[in-house]
């Protein structure tokens, strides 16, 4: 006689107790494969939420329109949003409004070469302060011309007839300021525009000097690019409006009478690519103004003399336009300098 048949019993509960193992076991199994799937099913809704997000998410635009006066705002597609301003001396008042940037709490500041002020505003326009008079002193203007901010929500300004730049809290403390007149490293003739990269390094367009020139955010210098002429790398006239994208490549406008393009640099000033053309049609210009890239790296282009903003991919692709002449929302005078409220 066997074990088994010796101990029936013994061997019963032992069979019993295996197969209850065996069954729990497998339900554990089951348990954790499904909430494997549970969690594969959550990550996934998570990252289609945040693609829908993304493809959702509209960025606001920002545009100075200098013959009109007023700050309008529209969607990145063109859409009118709503507009703020008027001429004058007075807060909210601009008498000829030149720039405008925005820091990283969407705070609006413009430049006012007429009334030699900064302004800031919340993005919906309301007053917050200004800073800023006539004179060659530490925080005074002789027509205050671009406007950028860097990372840390320090305010720079292209100092137009004091030929420097000059750096501000967001408050309006005066911080530092570089540059003189002249044509060397360091120096201007009526600095114009101002751009800055992820880096907080410092790029500035000079009317009279046909080339770009990079600084650190303190003003010391480190490399400058570009000459008159007509090819690649060379700017027709002076260098124009500037903007930097996601990959810190610099935009630069391009126009001089019958001949307006877009040029593409690195942000050492190598040649990337360029588009444009004179003319009124898709992709062609009649005066180029303000530039400004969104997160994506579309390019808008303030097209001046056809009074109209295009879009455009990073490479100069079309994408789209808005706007015609007139005074009333989603029209233009002269539109100028662009800045996004980015996403």
């Amino acid at each position: 006689m066997n074990y088994e048949e010796r101990n029936p019993e013994e061997v019963k509960e032992k069979k019993k107790s295996f197969f209850s193992q065996a069954q729990i076991e497998s339900i554990r199994k089951s348990e954790e494969e499904i909430k494997k799937k549970e969690e594969t099913i959550k990550v996934q809704a998570v990252k289609a939420g945040e693609v829908q997000k993304q493809e959702t998410v509209s960025e606001v635009i920002y545009i100075l329109d200098r013959g009109n006066c007023p700050i309008q705002k529209f969607t990145s597609d063109g859409e009118f949003i709503t507009k703020w301003g008027r001429q004058g001396s007075g807060d909210g008042e601009f008498g000829n409004p030149i720039d405008i940037a925005i820091d990283s709490q969407d705070h609006v500041y413009v430049t006012d070469n007429y009334n030699n002020c900064i302004q800031k505003f919340t993005s919906e326009g309301e007053f917050i302060t200004k800073w800023g008079r006539q004179g060659s002193g530490n925080g005074e203007f002789e027509a205050p011309w671009g406007i950028a901010i860097d990372s840390q929500d320090h305010v720079y300004i292209a100092d137009y007839y004091n030929n420097c730049i000059q750096k501000f809290t967001s408050d309006g403390e005066f911080i530092t300021k570089w540059g003189r007149q002249g044509s060397g490293n360091g120096e201007f003739e009526y600095p114009s525009y101002i751009a800055i990269d992820s880096q907080d390094h410092v790029y500035v367009a000079d009317l009279d000097n046909p080339h770009i020139q990079k600084f650190t955010s303190d003003g010391e210098f480190i490399t400058k690019w570009g000459r008159k002429g007509s090819g690649d790398g060379e700017f027709f006239n002076h260098s124009g409006n500037i903007a930097i994208d996601s990959q810190d490549n610099l935009y630069v406008t391009d126009s001089k009478k019958d001949r307006d393009r877009i040029q593409k640099f690195t942000s050492e000033g190598e040649f990337i690519t360029k588009w444009g053309r004179q003319g009124s049609g898709d992709g062609e210009f009649n005066g180029l103004s303000g530039i400004a890239i969104d997160s994506q790296d579309h390019v808008y282009i303030a097209d001046y003399d056809n009074h109209r903003i295009q879009k455009f991919t990073s490479e100069g692709e079309f994408i789209t336009k808005w706007g015609r002449k007139g005074s009333g929302d989603g029209e233009f005078e002269s539109p100028g300098r662009i800045v996004i409220l980015k996403s």
